[in-house]
């Protein structure tokens, strides 16, 4: 025994300089966990509203299943725009974003982003009111039942949650106005409890047999106290440059300031310098008419954690328009429609790389102090967008076509990465064998 104990004194020594040689022969062995990422699938909704509808792709060779309850089979996307029916569709990760452009009427049209979704979603905008026509897309892409919980909120009081079971690789397609019915200033919260579940609220008005329009609310995850708004245009046949919706989820009452940000730099209109706003009511607020030509964007600080959304108006057809995340590189297929772009940021340099209709290549830099506003001339196919500096910037984009149909694009790439953690050689293993034994 007093033998084992001498041993056990003059090889300690040795095992623990063992352990410092290896960890620093091994430099991975200083951590515990090493990430292996990638980018995780992004669901497209089905057509909403009646209409026709096509998928824009970043790029094509993209893998892609529907959402229609049978197959689980992908297929590999050979074109980047596809047909779409009435069944979501699936389309394989990648750091693009892919596009809806949905065609309701001749002049009225309705364009989102394809995206992950999540257990947290808000939606601020739409309508329950007599000449709704709205939709709730509840889309369950995963390989079993999902549970989802509905909170609505109105002008007038947050109301009772209503609970979904949605089947699996389908979806629930639930009306606006069995939410919360006559309510024309509405927000919805969509709470999953189970399952993979991604959201689409189509904000659609008819009044009689005239279409009023229609155009996608853009979700939002978690409120903020400084929102960037993009892609918004004024109109010269409606009173209003904007209505701007608020929602402040807490139990407090917030304090918002407003400033406008376009080609002629940036403002805060009177009386939104300090705009108090009630919490857990819906609460519209028209801006003024704006003299200002082109796109422009919003920046909304708050006191306190507060949502926000904006509702622009056109001959034909309206518009939602939510909040941005910081750009990235990232690539997305414009599909030949036209547009034009606000950037918001206090120091904005980037690249764009774009395909017009001769399909030659072309390029611009993009700068500015506070915001900048571009608008290539003729259609637009294939689009890159890269970021030269580290500080952030916002964009939108306006999108129209010659029916009048207007729509708002964030320009936000599939950022999300979903990563896995993989076990390596820790040294500390090693040290707790050793005392182990």
């Amino acid at each position: 025994m007093k033998f084992m104990k001498q041993l056990q004194f003059f090889l300690a020594p040795v095992v623990i300089a063992g352990a410092v040689v290896l960890a620093t022969a091994l430099p991975q062995a200083k951590a515990h966990l090493v990430g292996n990422g990638s980018y995780p699938a992004v669901v497209c909704p089905g057509v909403l509203g009646g209409g026709s509808q096509l998928i824009s792709l970043p790029t094509s060779g993209l893998p892609i299943r529907l959402v229609n309850g049978k197959s689980q089979s992908l297929r590999t996307s050979k074109s980047k725009v596809l047909s779409s029916n009435s069944y979501g569709t699936v389309v394989g990760g990648n750091s693009g974003s892919e596009i809806v452009f949905n065609a309701v009427t001749g002049g009225s049209t309705a364009d989102t982003v394809c995206t992950v979704g999540g257990f947290d979603e808000w939606f601020i905008g739409g309508s329950a009111g007599v000449t709704s026509q709205g939709i709730l897309d509840i889309v369950n892409s995963g390989l079993s039942d999902s549970t989802v919980q509905v909170f609505p909120y109105t002008s007038k009081v947050a109301l009772a949650p209503v609970t979904y079971v949605v089947n699996a690789n389908s979806d629930k397609k639930i009306s606006l106005a069995s939410l919360a019915p006559g309510e024309e200033s509405i927000a919805l919260h969509v709470l999953t409890i189970s399952g993979r579940v991604t959201s689409f609220m189509l904000d659609h008005r008819n009044q009689g047999l005239h279409d009023l329009g229609a155009s996608f609310v853009p979700p939002a995850s978690t409120p903020q106290t400084q929102l960037y708004i993009g892609g918004l245009l004024t109109s010269s046949s409606t009173s209003s440059a904007a209505t701007l919706r608020f929602l402040v989820p807490g139990n407090v009452d917030a304090n918002l300031h407003v400033a406008i940000y376009s080609n002629n730099g940036s403002f805060t209109p009177v009386g939104f310098d300090l705009l108090k706003v009630a919490h857990q009511k819906v609460i519209d607020v028209p801006l003024p008419v704006l003299h200002i030509s082109g796109p422009y964007g919003l920046l909304i600080t708050a006191d306190q954690p507060a949502f926000a959304s904006a509702l622009m108006t056109g001959k034909s057809d309206f518009a939602w328009a939510g909040e941005l995340s910081p750009i990235s590189k990232f690539q997305l297929n414009l599909a030949g429609t036209s547009a034009s772009f606000i950037f918001v940021g206090a120091n904005i340099d980037l690249r764009a790389q774009w395909h017009g209709a001769s399909g030659k290549s072309q390029q611009a830099t993009i700068v500015g102090q506070g915001s900048a506003v571009w608008a290539p001339r003729g259609p637009i196919y294939g689009l890159l967008l890269t970021p030269i500096n580290k500080v952030p910037v916002y964009g939108g984009a306006v999108v129209t076509n010659s029916a009048g149909g207007l729509n708002s694009l964030p320009l936000l790439a599939n950022q999300i990465i979903s990563g896995s953690q993989l076990p390596i050689a820790d040294v500390r293993t090693l040290t707790h064998s050793t005392t182990g034994n």
